[in-house]
């Protein structure tokens, strides 16, 4: 019965995980790929010959010291493409193939962590057994 309530405690545990950890994060760096990883955005919205260029202005519309991100794809001769028909595409791809990478990732290390926690855990009761053997037959015996 012990074994059975800490593999659901466990299950919990790495559910919890992946609700308020991995699934947020996941959504956050695919949604702002093309800040972080301009590489993966430029595959996605420059056509082929061109290169992702993006800078931070000073719109007219904007609140002192707030800017505007502009992103625009410019090929070997420095002529601008515009990105804004592929937006659509490139949050789509975003979703699709950078949101995989981050989430599975994000488990790993939840997975790692919970892991250690667990080993932790096994290791401390086996030392505290050691410690006090007395303690442990005492529960026994009351049993």
């Amino acid at each position: 019965m012990k074994k059975v309530v800490g593999c659901s405690i466990q299950l919990i545990l790495l559910l919890g995980v992946v609700l308020f950890v991995a699934v947020p994060v996941a959504c956050v760096a695919s949604a702002t790929a093309p800040l972080h990883s301009p590489k993966i955005a430029e595959s996605f919205v420059c056509p082929p010959e061109t290169h992702l260029v993006s800078e931070w202005y000073q719109a007219s519309w904007n609140h002192p010291g707030e800017k505007t991100l502009s992103v625009t794809c410019v090929d070997v001769e420095g002529k601008t493409v515009p990105t804004l028909p592929q937006d659509d595409e490139l949050l789509w791809k975003g979703t699709t193939v950078y949101f995989p990478y981050i989430f599975i990732f994000l488990l790993i290390i939840g997975f790692l962590i919970l892991l250690a926690l667990n080993v932790t855990g096994i290791a401390m009761g086996r030392l505290f057994k050691w410690m006090f053997p007395a303690v442990g037959m005492k529960s026994r015996t009351n049993s």
